[in-house]
Order: C-alpha cells, then sequence, then structure tokens
C-alpha cells in the first residue's frame, strides 16, 4: 500500500481523488486540527448522522415488520414504500456507523475490503431511495390519472424493484472498481475513491443524469399533473352537503401540500450534492489548498443533506402515516398471538403423538392378547 501526502496529491492526482477526498485530516493547512467552519459543518453531519441511525433505523424497521406481519398491508404501493424503508433502513445500520467513525476519527481501520463494500452499498441504497421515489411517483399517477386501468399487481411491483436494485447496483459498479485504502506519512489510513479525470467526468455526469435530473424531472411533471387533477376534482353526487365539501377540501389540500414537500425536499436534499460533484469534478478538477478548506466544508454540509432525505422519507412514509401507525401499535399483540398459536399447534401435535401411541400400543396388546386365547383354545382340543 502506497503512502502519500497531500502534495503527492496535488502533484500526481489531476487524476483525481473522489467523494471522500475532503474527509481527511491531511487537508488542515495548520496540521493542528479542522478550521472553525469545517467544525461546525462535521457537527451538523454528527447530528444529521445520529438521527439517521436512531430515526430511521427503527422507523424503517418496524415498516418491514408491519408488512411482512400483516397481509393486508401487502399492496403494490406498500411493497414500492417498504423497498425504500429496506434501503433507508440499510443505510441507517450498516453504512452510516462505518462512515460516522471515518468522519470523526480521520482513519479507516476497517481494511479495503469492507471500504468498497460499505461505499458501494451506501451509494446503492440512496440511488435505491431515489429510483423507489420515482417508482411511488408514477404508481400514484397510474392509480389517480387512470382509475379504470388495471392497478400494478404484486408480480410487477415485485419486477419494478428488483430492476430499481439491478439499476441502483449497476450505477454504482465504476465507484466501487476504484475505490482503495491509502495510507498517509502521518499514519492515518483513508477509503476513498480514486477515478482518472477524464472517466470521472463522464461517470459524475452519468450519475447527475441517472439519479437526480430524471428522477427530479419526472416527479415534478408526474406530481404536478397530479396536483391539477385533485384540485379541480368534485365531491359526485347531486346532494353533497357542506360538510362533505369542507372534508373533501381538507383532504385535497393536504394531498397536494405533501406532494409539493416531497418533490422540493428531494430537491433541496440532492440537488446540492451533485451540484458540488459537477463543481468539484469537471468545473474545478485540480487541488489547491486554498480551496481545500471550503470545499471540505460544503462537503460535509452537503452530505448531512443528502442524509437527511432518508429522514425525510422516513417521516412522510413511515411517521406521518396513519394507517402505519395502527399496524404498528398491533405488531406487540400480533406477536403474542402468534406465539401463543404455535405453542398451541405445538401441544397439539405432541398430543396427537401421545393419542397415536396409545392406540398403537392397544392394538398391540389386544393382537397378543388374541393369540394368547387362540393358544390356549388350541390347547385344550389337543
Amino acid at each position: 500500500m502506497a503512502f502519500l501526502n497531500s502534495s503527492d496529491l496535488s502533484e500526481n492526482f489531476d487524476p483525481y481523488v473522489y467523494s471522500d477526498m475532503f474527509s481527511g485530516s491531511m487537508f488542515n493547512k495548520t496540521g493542528s486540527g479542522h478550521s472553525t467552519g469545517s467544525l461546525i459543518a462535521m457537527t451538523i453531519l454528527a447530528i444529521t448522522y445520529t438521527l439517521v441511525m436512531v430515526i430511521c433505523g427503527t422507523g424503517n424497521f418496524l415498516l418491514c415488520c408491519v408488512i411482512v406481519r400483516f397481509r393486508r398491508m401487502r399492496t403494490t404501493t406498500n411493497l414500492l414504500i417498504g423497498n425504500l424503508a429496506l434501503s433507508d433502513f440499510l443505510v441507517a445500520v450498516i453504512c452510516i456507523p462505518f462512515n460516522f467513525y471515518f468522519k470523526m476519527a480521520n482513519t479507516w481501520p476497517f481494511g479495503r475490503i469492507m471500504c468498497v463494500l460499505v461505499g458501494y452499498l451506501k451509494m446503492a441504497s440512496f440511488y435505491v431511495s431515489v429510483n423507489s421515489l420515482l417508482a411511488i411517483a408514477i404508481d400514484r399517477y397510474i392509480i389517480i390519472m387512470h382509475p379504470l386501468k388495471p392497478r400494478m399487481t404484486i408480480f410487477t411491483a415485485g419486477i419494478v424493484i428488483c430492476v430499481i436494485w439491478l439499476i441502483s447496483l449497476g450505477v454504482v459498479i465504476p465507484s466501487a472498481v476504484h475505490t482503495k485504502t491509502v495510507s498517509f506519512y502521518d499514519g492515518s489510513v483513508k477509503c476513498q475513491e480514486m477515478i482518472f479525470s477524464k472517466v470521472l467526468k463522464a461517470y459524475t455526469i452519468m450519475v447527475f443524469i441517472i439519479e437526480f435530473l430524471v428522477p427530479f424531472s419526472v416527479m415534478t411533471v408526474v406530481y404536478t399533473l397530479i396536483a391539477k387533477r385533485l384540485w379541480f376534482r368534485h365531491v359526485p353526487g347531486e346532494h353533497v352537503t357542506e360538510e362533505q365539501e369542507l372534508a373533501a377540501e381538507v383532504s385535497k389540500r393536504r394531498t397536494i401540500r405533501t406532494l409539493v414537500i416531497v418533490v422540493s425536499l428531494f430537491a433541496i436534499c440532492w440537488a446540492p450534492y451533485h451540484i458540488l460533484a459537477i463543481v468539484r469534478d469537471i468545473l474545478i478538477p485540480s487541488i489547491h489548498s486554498e480551496h481545500v478548506e471550503t470545499f471540505m466544508t460544503v462537503y460535509y454540509v452537503t452530505e448531512a443533506l443528502a442524509m437527511g432525505n432518508s429522514l425525510v422519507n422516513t417521516f412522510i412514509y413511515v411517521i406521518f402515516n396513519a394507517n402505519f401507525r395502527k399496524y404498528v401499535l398491533q405488531l406487540p399483540e400480533s406477536f403474542r398471538s402468534r406465539s401463543n398459536r404455535e405453542v398451541k399447534r405445538s401441544w397439539h401435535r405432541l398430543a396427537q403423538q401421545t393419542v397415536s401411541r396409545g392406540s398403537t400400543r392397544s392394538s398391540q396388546l389386544r393382537t397378543s392378547g388374541g393369540r394368547g386365547s387362540e393358544r390356549s383354545k388350541e390347547t385344550s382340543a389337543h
């Protein structure tokens, strides 16, 4: 493993070091610690990491349990939401703890294999989350705009989920191939992507188009059409009361507000992340000491925002979902009743086996008794 210092990077790596480039102590001008702005940004990132681990880990795990436990919750839309929850859960419980340690300790002690696996799973899960949001938007569009068309079947939803994972895993392959661990003379080890500049520019543009521009554009168009349809929809029937109209209006406004929030927060969370990637990899594709602290501070903030999208998803699709909360409260009783049923089944099987053994023994005794009486008769006859 090669040993590098910061000057080696600027001299030898116009083939640019990507992504976690700005997360190491080797970028400090003084060598004594991070700047005030960088420390503030790291604090924001640490708070975001903690919230994502606790809220996303717990909330998305409960959502997955509800979908697995209750058959009536396994609708096509809920399966797509469950896929979104699964990706956010993986990020919260597997990827973030490793990244949290890396950001705080400024070194990676877990080896190259874990470096590749954690980075690969983190970005793939992020893109699964993005593509799941896109699939949910299209599913809602079909339901609301074309109510007479056949709904997506469970089988079709399974295929969509598989395609989402395949696309997301495929997009991250170039990043995983070029992820390495690099040792520095100060004793630290960095887990980072090292991609040559021409490949890096093409890859950055591809990711921006596939995982931000297309999903954001489609969601914006789809949710705008849905909001327009809902806004001009009237309550059916000739004799509609004022209370019914008011309830319909409140529901309409709440739904449209949710759609606007979903699209707006998606843009707020992911746009800075991709814009920084374009600036870093295409517009300013070289490392200069006077820009490092600024880049590092902005990087921490943008990554915190990107992580925050998982929090947003958890609140919108899990915590604020009344139907989900109802089933979460039923989970303990459901598991208790299931346990009781398993105990009863075990006792029933044991009782059946006992009765069966008793019947076998009785028949054997009757058979042996019958043979004994026949022998006594034969002896008396002789």
